[in-house]
């Protein structure tokens, strides 16, 4: 039949055409086989798979028999390819109120098909227009193509079919999808039939496995003639691939049907609410700082102080506008909208940033990470009766590998830092410019490094007196040591009086001094220092020459 195509009718079949109350000499029993007494369109079946439909964004849109009908100029912006199956079985030589199914379904597919938008793709297929008994009898009479181009042909073959044969209406689906290379590309068939699948095939069996090994797959079927009950046997090639079912009792039906295929618009999936209008947040920016990822956020109860620095990436925002950010771990402010950079810092070298979008309405939370780790550091005195207090110590600490030094003035230090090789001095503010003890240490991201240092201070003080007995005072009386022998010249402090020093263990010499009434007079004394020790080194000054 493919070759008939472009063959023009010969006068009897012109004839037998134009006869619309006529009957075919071969239609048989047909004639008679069904009468519609109706005269619209029956849509109880005219239902659509919401599903299916939002599924394929209306991938049914066909034109005429597009199923889906989107308008025309909708259709140009998204092609579909479509086959038309079209019934030629025998029993399209029964009537509907008088006129063979087969003269009416030519006429409206030749009054329908030229309102088809040009651009779209469509071909033609049919079966039982050969062959008696044969359910193979299905053949491809129009390849797809732009219906600009096969319309002519489409109406010239359906005019030229012949029906004699069976219902394989499955099986002619099953071709058509793969023609249309259904499991590569988007597909519609388009299914007009007057009866039921009479070759053991299953209608719904069929569309679920080509729904399902589908791009985007859809059949639509007009029953033209089919009662309600025939109807729901064929309705589910469509709904099951998303596709429409339309009922179509006798000619006008038919048309209306097809007319309302062009005309149809899907419904629309519901317009999502209206956001509501939102309140302005009191705060909008929540800012903490900690020391790793596994760490709490640090507080005031932490030995930190957290400078903040918020800096503008919008030209727009006035610097004048950007608030002072208080010194502490954490904070919460509301800051003019816009994009900034927000960056925490540390006099120890520490520091974290992240680039932030601030809104009217919604409250953002900042959490940056420093990587820091802990160091503790505890001076440990040997005499405690020394009666220092955490005043007179203090940590010089500096950081081997960045340089950095920082001094920290007290007996415990706690210090949050970066990671790295650190030393720390132990400084006894009033040890005589000497640290009585030192440390090394490296410090990870997330540790913490405890350190003891002893201070091993001792502390001596001096006491004068003269040949009979009494003391120097304060005022008549200096006094200088030195580390060693006074030959070495290693002084280490001078004092007026009877003052206390704090020093290192190790052997020293003071020289007294007193310039009482008469002449100067001086006295050495050697001594050695132990750790912790407390001495008074006492000597008895010359009398003054006569």
């Amino acid at each position: 039949m493919g070759s008939t195509i472009h063959a023009s009718k010969t006068g009897d079949e012109a004839k037998r055409c134009d006869r619309r109350h006529s009957t075919h000499p071969e239609a048989g029993d047909y004639v008679n086989e069904r009468r519609m007494v109706s005269t619209a369109a029956q849509p109880i079946y005219a239902r659509l798979t919401v599903i299916g439909l939002l599924k394929r964004g209306c991938a049914a849109g066909l034109g005429l028999l597009a199923f889906c009908g989107l308008p025309a100029h909708a259709q140009q912006a998204d092609l579909e390819r479509a086959i038309l199956v079209f019934d030629g079985s025998g029993s399209m030589w029964g009537q509907i109120d008088g006129v063979n199914k087969i003269v009416t379904a030519r006429d409206t597919l030749a009054r329908v098909l030229p309102s088809f938008p040009p651009s779209m793709e469509l071909g033609l297929m049919a079966y039982g227009h050969n062959r008696r008994g044969d359910c193979n009898d299905i053949e491809m009479l129009v390849q797809t193509g732009p219906v600009a181009t096969t319309a002519g042909p489409i109406s010239q073959a359906v005019n030229t079919l012949n029906p004699r044969g069976k219902t394989p209406l499955s099986e002619a689906v099953r071709r058509a999808a793969l023609e249309l290379r259904y499991t590569e590309e988007r597909a519609t068939i388009i299914l007009i039939t007057d009866g039921l699948e009479t070759c053991e095939a299953d209608p719904c069996a069929l569309a679920n496995e080509l729904e399902s090994l589908g791009i985007d797959f859809t059949t639509h079927v007009i029953g033209f003639g089919l009662t309600d009950e025939e109807g729901q046997q064929v309705a589910c090639l469509a709904e099951n691939t998303g596709g429409r079912y339309f009922q179509a009792t006798d000619a006008d039906a038919l048309g209306e049907a097809l007319t309302q295929t062009v005309a149809f618009v899907p419904p629309q999936p519901p317009a999502p609410p209206a956001e509501p209008e939102l309140e302005p947040v009191e705060q909008n920016l929540f800012a903490t700082v900690r020391l790793d990822a596994a760490s709490e956020p640090l507080t005031t109860q932490d030995p930190i102080r957290v400078e903040w620095d918020l800096e503008p990436l919008d030209p727009q925002i006035d610097l004048a506008s950007v608030p002072f950010l208080a010194a502490v771990p954490s904070f919460e402010r509301f800051i003019e909208p816009g994009r900034y950079r927000l960056t925490a810092s540390t006099n120890r070298g520490l520091e974290a940033s992240e680039d932030i979008t601030l809104t009217a309405t919604e409250r953002t939370e900042v959490d940056l990470v420093f990587g820091a780790g802990t160091l503790d550091l505890h001076a440990v005195m040997l005499n405690d009766g020394f009666g220092l207090s955490n005043t007179d110590f203090s940590w010089n600490i500096r950081n081997v590998d960045t340089g950095q030094s920082f001094t920290v003035f007290t007996q415990t230090a706690r210090e949050i830092v970066p990671p790295g090789r650190y030393e720390a001095a132990l400084i006894v503010t009033r040890l005589e410019s000497m640290s009585p003890g030192t440390a090394a240490f490296t410090v990870s991201t997330g540790d913490v490094v405890e350190q003891e240092v002893i201070a091993s201070t001792a502390r001596v003080g001096f006491r004068a007196f003269n040949s009979d007995g009494s003391e120097l005072t304060s005022f008549d009386l200096r006094h200088q040591v030195y580390r060693g022998p006074i030959d070495q010249n290693d002084h280490i402090a001078s004092k007026i009086g009877s003052d206390q020093y704090f020093l290192l263990p190790g052997n020293y010499t003071v020289r007294f001094e007193a310039w009482d009434d008469g002449p100067r007079r001086s006295a050495e004394a050697v001594f050695e220092l132990g750790p912790g020790d407390d001495q008074v080194i006492e000597v008895t000054m010359p009398d003054a020459p006569r």
